[in-house]
């Protein structure tokens, strides 16, 4: 009832007020930082937004201003940065868990980029298993099970259903990415369900980790192209193993604000055909 008391009551909730100030400051920092350079045209987020206080500072009903500015990067930060990080290290667990498929991920990146020196996002359209694996991990392990929260602005009828006016609702994903009609396997790690009889690359309509309309996540594409090059850079580099003496992998999650993997060790062991350093095609 009274959240505001949360920040004069003790106790290890106080650990967050730390690090919210922390990033916070950080920001801010930035904005300074852009505020003080010479006049250009706005090359990043922070630019564009001061652009647009400037502009709209004779607005009275304007919400552009530093504070909500601060909020907005803040909401970028955490529904881009912890969701990425965490899908990540769901597709390491499962590369350890389905030793084939990893390697037969590394097998196609040799022989597609042989001695490139780093991949590109264009990459993808030569690589439609690793693209297929990394679906699949997104897929069985979406790290959001239920979409924004969103209201009914009208009255409205779903499937014989009323609605009405104001309603809260929250999209179930997971239902969806776990449908026995839309899926072969849906319980099973199958990079097959991305895949056609002769292995090309195919999409699947049901394939919504990133939510799907009007609220569709606005990180959507920057998420896949860092998730593709951290993903292929990462198989390319290293062989990832359990270390000697390890009880084995829990698969299981942990239910918070995204669906954690559980906290474990895994070994980088460092591959003999990682490419050679050296000049890529097309960089000069």
């Amino acid at each position: 009832m009274f959240p505001w008391a949360l920040r004069h009551l003790p106790g290890p909730h106080q650990q967050i007020f730390r690090y919210q100030e922390a990033v916070r400051g950080f920001i801010r920092y930035e904005i300074i930082r852009h505020k003080l350079k010479k006049p250009e045209a706005p090359k990043d987020f922070i630019s564009c937004y001061l652009a647009r206080i400037t502009k709209a500072m004779d607005d009275p009903v304007s919400t552009f201003n530093e504070e909500n500015l601060i909020q907005v990067v803040i909401d970028l930060f955490l529904g881009g940065t912890d969701t990425t990080a965490t899908t990540l290290r769901w597709a390491l667990i499962y590369m350890v868990h389905h030793g084939a498929i990893q390697e037969r991920v590394q097998q196609e990146l040799d022989t597609v980029l042989g001695t490139a020196q780093a991949v590109c996002y264009e990459d993808r359209e030569r690589l439609p298993y690793a693209r297929a694996v990394l679906h699949e991990v997104q897929r069985l392990s979406s790290v959001v099970a239920v979409g924004a929260v969103r209201q009914c602005v009208t009255s409205t009828c779903v499937r014989g259903y009323y609605i009405p006016k104001g309603t809260v609702i929250l999209p179930n994903l997971a239902s969806v990415l776990y449908d026995p009609e839309c899926w072969e396997t849906p319980r099973q790690f199958n990079p097959g369900h991305f895949l056609d009889k002769d292995g090309n690359f195919v999409v699947n309509e049901a394939f919504l980790p990133f939510s799907a309309g009007h609220r569709v996540c606005p990180g959507d594409q920057l998420a896949r192209m860092e998730l593709f090059l951290m993903f292929t850079t990462l198989l390319r580099t290293f062989r990832f193993q359990l270390p000697e003496g390890s009880p084995g992998l829990r698969l299981d999650y942990i239910f918070g604000g995204t669906l954690q993997p559980q906290s474990q060790e895994i070994c980088a062991v460092p591959r003999l055909c990682s490419p050679s350093p050296g000049p890529k095609e097309g960089d000069l």
